[in-house]
């Protein structure tokens, strides 16, 4: 083969494997976004659980001095 050809034909070659690089990249990134959106989605949901956790304590704790004030009332 001649030089020509060589170089002609890894020029050829240069470009799908840049591509595949690229796109093994990008897959790459996108599985590491999947992670750390499952990771947000845990965080999320055990706020929420505490939320909703204080939520009833407060909610007890604003009966109980309803209570209190009823019983003070009288």
């Amino acid at each position: 083969m001649e030089v020509e050809t060589v170089t002609t034909l890894l020029s050829f070659l240069a470009a799908p494997l840049a591509a595949g690089a690229a796109y093994g990249g990008v897959k790459a990134g996108l599985n590491g976004i999947r992670q750390n959106v499952v990771s947000i989605e845990k965080i999320c949901t055990r706020l929420d659980e505490k939320v909703g956790d204080h939520g009833e304590r407060i909610t007890a704790l604003e009966v109980e001095t309803i209570n209190l004030k009823e019983r003070a009332d009288d």
